[in-house]
């Protein structure tokens, strides 16, 4: 076989086990026990990297569970810094793209030529050049590298990879099990308590936050309350319209079941700005499905929601429901006219900082790096912490990135996406990411894992509807 220059996938089978049994006898002979680890996986590994070389896609799937759980990784694993790895999943799903395109020729790389990747590359520049901010601080904007080409890659690549229905299905579906991951958490901290991880985290400080006088505040295994607050509020708005869209009754009564978990979870979550997530997703469906009947359906149940916690007291007993009800009458609420005054002072200090202070330079967590006014006063906003650390001019070209972006969808959802289910699910996706980005004018979650990967997927794949719809068409065309 040799000789005529071929040799058996049986015998590079069994070399492969010869050697590898040999490398795990001599690392257990030296001791080496992250030897005997790394040698048992290596198989799996290179399987992955083979699969995803193969199809793209799977590192995609891979990348988008890995961003649910680098939170608790890096909790778990009492690192800091650990957020490489994500930078590592990053560029190793464009290689794999890279490598899959140089061997097939097959990617769609126009595909990631659109109003998001565009948006997110002025962006990425931009942010590039806060290191010449006269007041900024090198180590603090290294640290801020995430914000700088996350959202770009992820956009990119989620416009490249997810070109065909059964991929945004596949989205939507890992999703909902993470989702689900999530809720469980949060109820096992709640009615089982705290891991000792997890108290040392509370002790550290996180108790100042979690364990307040309206009760306990659980976090599941996000980085705190007022992320996973947010998302599992968009789980319920997300999930509820799927449902709605969904022909099959399986899974219209598994998707509803998601829904309804993640409302509860936001509600243990005590995160009163979370339900700013579900009313605007609801706002967002009634104008763009079209259809009078979910329009007024959901017009009513906006209402109905808004009169019970704003007009009534039912259910004022429960902790978690007293506490969302505030959420109502902001101008009630102490932290709500302390963070009002915040904004005055940052308002007189940043008029003569059009590009803020700095990239990293936002909130009392950078007082690591410099002691300045921006890291003195709690941002308690995503848009704040952008306005603190880019200036004016960063949040207006941020948010410009994001509404453009989100009416584009929007547009093309609305009158170029013919199929149904299809219009569906980036109706939901597009419902969820305004959710989002309302709540996060009163919490500092939106560029945290895992919101900022999710929000750029799901516009990505919004922004790519036309032609997915196209190619759906097409099928059809060919089985006639």
């Amino acid at each position: 076989m040799i000789e005529r220059g071929y040799i058996s996938p049986k015998v590079l089978l069994y070399a492969g086990l010869v050697a590898g049994l040999a490398a795990i006898v001599a690392c257990s002979s030296s001791g080496m026990l992250a030897g005997v680890i790394a040698v048992m996986f290596f198989p799996a590994a290179m399987y992955y990297l083979i699969q995803t070389i193969r199809f793209p896609i799977i590192a995609f799937y891979g990348l988008f569970i890995l961003n649910y759980f680098i939170a608790s990784i890096i909790r778990y694993g009492q690192l800091s810094g650990f957020s490489v790895i994500m930078d590592i999943g990053l560029f190793s799903t464009l290689f794999t793209a890279l490598v899959h395109s140089i061997l097939t020729k097959k990617l769609p790389w126009s595909n990631g030529i659109n109003m998001l990747t565009i948006g997110c590359t002025l962006w990425a520049v931009y942010c590039f050049l806060e290191v010449v901010n006269p007041t900024a601080v090198f180590e603090a904007w290294s640290t801020s590298r995430g914000l700088i080409y996350n959202g770009l890659l992820v956009a990119f690549l989620g416009s490249v990879l997810i070109d065909r229905l059964k991929y945004v299905k596949h989205i939507v579906f890992i999703l909902s099990v993470l989702v689900l991951l999530a809720a469980l958490k949060a109820f096992i901290q709640k009615y089982i308590g705290f891991d000792p991880l997890e108290k040392a985290w509370l002790a550290q400080g996180g108790a100042k936050t979690h364990i307040i006088a309206t009760g306990t505040r659980y976090f599941s295994f996000f980085t705190d309350a007022g992320n996973l607050g947010s998302n599992m509020g968009m789980a319920g708005i997300f999930y509820g319209i799927v449902a709605i869209y969904s022909s099959n009754r399986q899974t219209k009564i598994y998707y509803s079941i998601v829904a309804l978990l993640g409302i509860y979870a936001m509600f243990l979550s005590g995160t009163r700005g979370a339900m700013a997530v579900p009313l605007g997703g609801l706002v967002l469906f009634g104008l763009i499905s079209k259809k009078a009947n979910l329009v007024i359906a959901t017009g009513i149940l906006g209402i109905i929601i808004y009169v019970f916690f704003a007009h009534t007291y039912i259910g004022q007993g429960n902790p978690m429901i007293r506490r969302m009800r505030t959420a109502f009458t902001p101008t009630e609420d102490a932290s709500f006219n302390v963070r009002a005054e915040n904004k005055k002072k940052l308002a007189v200090y940043l008029r003569k900082r059009p590009f803020g202070e700095g990239l990293g330079l936002g909130g009392v967590e950078a007082q690591r790096f410099a002691n300045r006014v921006t890291t003195t006063i709690p941002h308690d906003s995503t848009y704040v912490k952008l306005w603190m650390e880019t200036g004016i001019v960063g949040l207006c070209l941020y948010l410009g990135i994001l509404i453009a972006s989100l009416l584009r969808a929007c547009h093309i959802v609305m009158f170029r996406v013919k199929n149904n289910e299809l219009r569906g699910l980036l109706t939901a996706m597009l419902c969820g990411v305004f959710g989002l980005m309302i709540s996060a004018y009163g919490n500092a979650f939106f560029n945290q894992f895992p919101t900022q990967i999710i929000v750029f997927t799901f516009l990505a794949t919004a922004l790519n509807g036309q032609r997915i719809d196209s190619y759906i068409n097409n099928e059809i065309k060919q089985n006639k």
